[in-house]
């Protein structure tokens, strides 16, 4: 009985490691091209969930903007793609905006608001990622700007 006992906790020790080495946190920064004031500050990853923090800033001085989270069963939510294997992920949740469907959040000059998209957890192999709305594609008939980070790179922590 004892040595089952510490095979099993051998095994649960040797597979919680490996979970706990996958979580990693990346701050990135990273504004979209033609839009300074929308950033990918964060992308984490857990054995859970990867959740992905996009800020929102107004930095006009007197316009308030307008903004709203897709929800997850529209083809316009987020999707996350692995650009090396092209596996694609879809969103499962977001906080931090009104969805699509009940309107607009406004964001004041000077405000900002913090968007974080839940997505299934990635492998710890992932390196470039693309993360956007609308698989990254603007529609030729709406004014709608659809959200992408094209070329999202995780880099190794050392």
């Amino acid at each position: 009985m004892f040595t089952k006992v510490c095979a099993a906790l051998a095994v649960l020790v040797v597979s919680t490691a490996g979970t706990v080495a996958h979580a990693q946190s990346y701050r990135l920064n990273q504004p979209l091209a033609d839009d300074p004031d929308t950033i990918l500050q964060e992308v984490a990853i857990t054995p859970e969930r990867t959740t992905v923090t996009i800020v929102l800033r107004n930095s006009s001085k007197r316009d308030t903007i307008e903004a709203c989270a897709h929800p997850s069963h529209k083809p316009e939510a987020f999707m996350l793609k692995d650009l090396d294997s092209g596996k694609v992920w879809k969103q499962e949740g977001s906080t931090g905006l009104v969805s699509c469907e009940n309107g607009m959040d406004e964001i004041r000059p000077g405000k900002r608001k913090t968007l974080k998209v839940q997505f299934p957890s990635l492998p710890a192999t992932a390196r470039r990622l693309q993360i956007g709305e609308n698989n990254c594609q603007q529609k030729p008939d709406d004014d709608m700007d659809y959200w992408c980070f094209s070329e999202v790179v995780l880099n190794q922590k050392k």
